[in-house]
């Protein structure tokens, strides 16, 4: 676990998907009153529950997309007294007992420390994404992704090149099913959406899949976001 900014540290990991390594990161904040958010659980242990207990007690954790839910009960077991706050599609997939579903038009419980956008009718991902601004952080789940450009061998490599890479998931790029037309139901809502993100003040992206984007943060995500405005 490394601090990326204050109050603010990200943990690395990875899972296997079809073959091929893909690299995940927890984000951890501290919170003005003292208490811990995290987003995007990776694998539990014993040792990062002890390098986070460190930083604070933990009150909210956050899984904003559909697609990030894998190791969620295990936290919210480990952190009774912590409430969840997940996308609108996680409660069909976890059994969860004490959770909040982020969505549009909800108060934000951590005014101080947050802004947040729910993506408007995505419902392949329904993320919402975040803006720390004591660290000039945007975090995000799927929606951004950072993919390394090196080559793997072996059955990981054929995926790369073949699969992955060919339908875009390669290097600094807006997550696929997001190009597709089909995903996006209201275009003009989306654009609206976009446009909120390109206010605010970043200076990095944590993503969770691929490493963090800190070389003009705000000129990547204009690039990269700029097919949903026309």
């Amino acid at each position: 676990m490394q601090q990326i900014g204050e109050n603010i540290w990200a943990r690395e990991d990875s899972m296997k998907m079809m073959g091929s390594k893909l690299g995940l990161r927890m984000t951890i904040i501290r919170l003005s009153d003292g208490s811990v958010w995290l987003h995007s659980p990776t694998a539990l242990s014993d040792e990062l529950k002890q390098q986070i207990d460190a930083i604070g007690p933990v009150k909210a954790i956050v899984a904003a997309s559909d697609n990030h839910s894998k190791w969620l009960q295990e936290w919210c077991d480990a952190y009774p007294d912590a409430d969840a706050y997940v996308s609108a599609g996680i409660p069909r997939k976890v059994p969860l007992s004490n959770y909040h579903i982020i969505q549009q038009g909800m108060e934000n419980p951590w005014q101080d420390d947050l802004i947040w956008a729910t993506m408007p009718s995505v419902p392949f991902f329904n993320e919402t994404v975040f803006f720390h601004e004591k660290s000039g952080s945007l975090i995000v789940t799927d929606m951004i992704q950072n993919h390394p450009e090196n080559k793997a061998t072996g059955l990981a490599g054929f995926m790369n090149n073949y699969i992955f890479e060919p339908i875009g998931f390669k290097g600094k790029c807006v997550a696929p099913p997001l190009k597709m037309g089909f995903a996006i139901k209201n275009k003009p809502a989306f654009s609206t959406f976009i446009r909120e993100i390109q206010s605010w003040d970043f200076s990095q992206i944590v993503v969770t899949h691929g490493a963090i984007i800190a070389d003009d943060a705000q000129g990547v995500f204009k690039d990269i976001s700029a097919r949903f405005l026309k």
